[in-house]
């Protein structure tokens, strides 16, 4: 199967090399050239507090190579990844240069200015990621693409994205590299819908995850979302978002194998003079409290909140899932400024204050993030990021889970560069 696959992308690039984008004509068909790469160093001062060795100091490389299309009403992608890392510490980790994928393959057919219908492997995301952006989040960060059929079409006098999607616990077509690594939880078969009319977005998603390996009960998770999106006065942005899930567990073993979980999100920003921007906010996801049970982002595994706490949440797996990004019994106010400097920095300072609903809303920690985006050169861009957490009483050992008895740290430097 990889073969044939491999086969089929390098036909699909051979039309490159003669057509080029040079025809106006909009019924010619344009091909050009994709690659991009990314490097990041990563130093976690602590974070792994549950292990033996609490640091971790890698560098991730990852390169995408490929090809997008346009002629007429339709257009096409096909985008190569590989992310491999470079372990500083643990230094008895091998090296390893990881997997080759297909990380994008899809058709897109326009039959109207304002429906398309796509077909393949593709991105899909939803206001930020809430609940649609990352699709494997035991991965890491090399992809976040759907295996899905979506359309996109006017109805009712709004706008309506409709997706059909199937994602397998491990990739069937992995072209170099280990066949065996798992992408997220279990096999997910969805269907998701999201309706705008103005300033709100209705969504549904129906998700069925059944682990091939026996480890997790089969689960069916039904979400329902609403969010709204104001401007206030010329400057501030006000937005809301509420979703109420419904999950149902074949499992004799759960205490509670059906139940409701709920998430929200909300935040308002504003100038706050000269060039500062200013926004403060609170989220919450529920855990397992009552009759409550803990909210199952469908595609929101992802650093959304923190680079750092995803990792400390490890700490919190279940038996047979690895809770990375797991944004469950999590809630915090938070605070963020912003402004440019010039114009090729930008800075960002942000606080949070996380809690654990679960119990008793038990203080997580206080954490900070301290943020320097910059642009270099045309397709040249990076960032300097450092996190830090003051563990809260959550993290005194409570329910089995080791103590973190110390602050602890993220530090990120990356370079991304793109041919433009």
């Amino acid at each position: 199967m990889r073969y044939f696959v491999l086969m089929l992308m390098v036909l699909a690039g051979l039309p490159a090399i003669s057509t080029g984008a040079v025809d106006p004509d909009s019924s010619s068909f344009t091909v050009s050239p994709l690659f991009d790469v990314r490097v990041r160093q990563e130093i976690l001062d602590g974070v792994y507090y549950f292990a033996p060795d609490p640091d971790r100091n890698w560098v991730r490389f990852r390169t995408r190579l490929g090809a997008e299309g346009a002629g007429g009403d339709h257009e096409f992608k096909i985008l190569l990844t590989n992310e491999h890392r470079r372990f500083v510490r643990p230094d008895e980790i091998v090296f390893d240069w990881n997997e080759i994928i297909l990380d994008q393959a899809y058709w897109a057919w326009s039959l109207s200015p304002e429906t398309k219908l796509t077909l393949g492997r593709h991105n899909i995301i939803w206001d930020r990621g809430f609940l649609m952006l990352e699709g494997h989040p035991l991965d890491g960060s090399r992809s976040i693409y759907q295996n899905a059929v979506r359309l996109q079409t006017p109805l009712a006098g709004g706008d309506v994205d409709l997706a059909l999607i199937h994602n397998p616990k491990r990739d069937p077509i992995v072209l170099v590299g280990d066949d065996d690594l798992p992408l997220t939880d279990a096999d997910e078969t969805a269907v998701a819908i999201r309706l705008t009319r103005g300033t709100a977005k209705w969504t549904a998603v129906w998700k069925n995850e059944v682990d091939p390996d026996h480890n997790l009960p089969h689960l069916q998770v039904l979400t329902l979302g609403g969010r709204t999106d104001r401007t206030i006065g010329d400057t501030g942005e006000l937005m809301g978002e509420l979703a109420l899930q419904y999950q149902k567990e074949s499992s004799s073993a759960s205490a509670h194998p059906d139940g409701f979980a709920m998430a929200l999100q909300t935040h308002y920003a504003d100038d706050l003079g000269g060039a500062w921007r200013g926004k403060a906010g609170f989220f919450y996801y529920s855990g397992a409290r009552g009759d409550l049970r803990a909210f199952r982002t469908p595609w929101g595994r992802w650093p959304k909140w923190s680079e750092l706490y995803i990792y400390t949440l490890i700490g919190e797996s279940t038996p047979g899932r690895i809770n990375v990004a797991a944004w469950e019994n999590i809630a915090a106010p938070h605070a963020t400024v912003s402004r440019p400097i010039g114009k090729a920095l930008r800075f960002r300072f942000s606080a949070y204050y996380l809690l654990a609903p679960q119990t008793d809303w038990a203080a997580r920690g206080a954490m900070t993030q301290t943020e320097l985006k910059f642009d270099l050169l045309p397709g040249l861009d990076g960032h300097l990021l450092w996190e830090m957490l003051a563990p809260g009483g959550f993290h005194d050992g409570r329910g089995g889970l080791k103590p973190m008895t110390s602050t602890v740290h993220f530090l990120r430097w990356q370079f991304t560069y793109a041919l433009k």
